[in-house]
């Protein structure tokens, strides 16, 4: 018994259909890569943005702290003051000048506490804009999630593609 193998005539057409379905999966590769080293940054800059919101919260706790602490010094401050004035009436003209001492230290304090309102918008306004990424970066993940469907789309299609040329 003869067996015969038949075989598809060379057609030029389906092999520049092919070249050209390779150069849209080579540009969708290269444009997935680019997507990928643009989210694996933006992954970076969140993380490096994270760090620096973590160092701003220390250093606003710390902040804080010392304002708890300068308040509480205030008020042992003015409830020092309230004794000594109540004690010695004769010592008046000493206690004015300790009050004003008291009150340009009250006003430190509270330049003090007016930066650290100021840093503490700021870091408002940090978080914000880390918010803003963390958005994009959502965004961008779709998209990569999207992309990887066309591509794996694409890879279906070549592969039939190719079965039919092969078979």
């Amino acid at each position: 018994m003869d067996k015969t193998l038949k075989l598809r005539t060379y057609s030029g057409d389906s092999n520049g259909a092919a070249q050209g379905n390779r150069a849209k999966e080579q540009d969708l590769s290269l444009e997935l890569e680019k997507k990928t080293a643009l989210l694996e940054e933006e992954r970076s800059k969140s993380v490096d943005l994270l760090k620096t919101i973590v160092q701003l919260r220390e250093s606003l706790k710390q902040e804080q702290a010392k304002s708890a602490e300068l308040e509480a010094r205030i008020n042992k401050l003015a409830t020092v003051e309230e004794n000594h004035l109540a004690r010695k009436n004769a010592q008046l003209e000493e206690e004015k000048k300790l009050s004003l001492e008291y009150m340009r230290t009250i006003e430190q304090l509270r330049e003090n506490i007016r930066q650290d309102q100021a840093k503490t918008a700021s870091m408002v306004g940090k978080f914000d804009e880390l918010e803003a990424k963390t958005k994009e970066l959502e965004e961008l993940k779709a998209k990569v999630n999207d992309l990887t469907g066309v591509l794996g789309m694409v890879s279906r299609i070549a592969a039939v593609g190719k079965a039919e040329n092969n078979g």
